[in-house]
């Protein structure tokens, strides 16, 4: 199961280097990646024509990410030191062989280190990782719908609110016309994950059940069932519902609620979580776009019980995703980027996408906890609230994304966390900045 406390130090350096999320599929294989619903996407499959194309073929395509990264007073504390500054690089390769209609393998490596050029903290993450991704099998059924795939593979929600994980997993899918469903039985890091340094990984068995359908061209309801069974009985059941579309061509949105139960250290679980966001286009000069959002996971309003009210995701979320710009970004915040768990998050925005290629976003957040409490389930913070406010705080993130035909990319992220009451008195702001070039081959 994931930590249900902050993140340690090296955890905010490996985040600061492998983040898959902000990296789409490398150019050889992504038609047929599409194909054969690598990810838990739940977007349908690709057109028929594309898929063909794919057949008899094998392909190789890659992509090399340089970053550079500042992490600066994580512990909302000036006087304590704990700056980190990387340098990441990055050289991930795929390869797909897929002689028919009915069988495609595919494998995806990645070899990554992180240049520590300032560590003032705790962290050690100077370190060399090969790391085998994916590799799976996937066998079809062109003219039934049906499809199965086994091995390591990518699950990834459209935009990682459920999941955003490479899972050791048997998964199948059915497909007609607007109805899709998905049926995996999976565990993290059954293997070793990294072939350089093995290394043994608390985990759990998942299992998920997730049907979608299509209401119209733009506008699709899923609804799904998780359950998560760790160590020590920890059991908790994901039940809930999705929807995410655009409304008369102009109001996209997304829309999800969340129910969970079953147990954690000894206790029932019973929280409940909702997340609603909206992106207005105005059809204008430089295409601006307005952002509105709030999300609510519940806390517990008596710790002391056996019952346990506070809402938390799958443990195997990403929480990152594009509103209304080219690049992806985290929409909790690039710098708390909390789990949401007793929280509330307002957010308000305005982006604009001037050219084809450019976008900008300017993105607000205020936090506030359900029930006054000394503990985050999960932030990328190294620092803990005292439980005598609910108010968290606020931030400001800016996100700036540059693609050249879907081949060249940079990225630039700046998040800046201002602490609120529930913090100690004097605390800090934190600051995140990250800038990242891609290319693909």
């Amino acid at each position: 199961m994931s930590p249900a406390h902050p993140r340690p130090g090296a955890d905010r350096g490996q985040r600061a280097g492998r983040d898959s999320a902000r990296r789409p599929r490398c150019g050889a294989a992504r038609v047929a990646l599409a194909a054969c619903f690598a990810g838990a996407g739940h977007a349908g499959a690709a057109p028929a024509d594309e898929a063909a194309s794919t057949r008899g073929l094998l392909q190789v395509g890659g992509e090399v990410e340089i970053a550079y990264q500042r992490q600066r007073d994580f512990d909302l504390d000036r006087g304590e030191p704990d700056d980190l500054d990387l340098l990441p690089v990055e050289a991930k390769l795929e390869v797909l062989f897929a002689p028919n209609d009915y069988v495609e393998a595919f494998l995806q490596t990645t070899l990554f280190h992180a240049f520590t050029l300032r560590d003032q903290g705790e962290d050690d993450v100077d370190a060399t990782d090969l790391f085998v991704e994916e590799a799976y099998l996937t066998f079809r059924a062109p003219d039934s719908g049906l499809a199965l795939q086994v091995g390591r593979q990518s699950f990834e929600d459209p935009r990682q609110w459920l999941y955003d994980a490479e899972l050791d997993a048997v998964r199948a899918r059915y497909r007609a016309q607007r109805l899709s469903l998905e049926l995996a039985a999976s565990r993290e890091a059954l293997l070793d994950n990294d072939l350089l340094d093995p290394d043994e990984t608390e985990s759990a068995n998942n299992y998920i059940l997730y049907a979608a359908y299509e209401l119209s061209r733009d506008v699709s309801l899923g609804a799904y069932g998780i359950v998560r069974d760790g160590a020590e009985s920890d059991r908790p059941i994901f039940l809930g519902l999705q929807s995410a579309g655009t409304i008369a061509g102009r109001l996209s949105y997304w829309l999800d609620g969340a129910h969970v139960r079953g147990r954690e250290d000894g206790s029932d679980l019973r929280g409940y979580g909702i997340d609603l966001l909206g992106a207005y286009h105005f059809e204008a000069s430089l295409s601006p776009h307005l952002i509105l959002g709030y999300a609510f996971g519940s806390g517990d309003s008596d710790p002391d019980d056996d019952r346990d009210g506070a809402f938390r995701q799958t443990g195997l979320q990403g929480n990152e995703t594009e509103v209304g710009g080219l690049t992806p970004f985290r929409y909790y915040g690039e710098a708390f980027d909390p789990e949401l768990s007793n929280l509330s998050i307002f957010t308000a925005g305005f982006g604009a996408r001037p050219t084809a290629e450019l976008s900008a976003d300017l993105v607000y957040h205020y936090y506030l906890q359900d029930h006054a409490a000394d503990e985050l389930r999960d932030s990328a913070l190294d620092a803990e609230p005292t439980g005598r406010s609910k108010r968290l705080g606020s931030e400001i993130d800016l996100v700036l994304g540059f693609e050249e035909e879907g081949e060249f990319r940079i990225r630039g992220f700046l998040g800046y966390f201002m602490p609120g009451r529930a913090f100690a008195d004097g605390a800090d702001p934190a600051l995140f900045a990250r800038i990242e070039a891609q290319y693909e081959f």
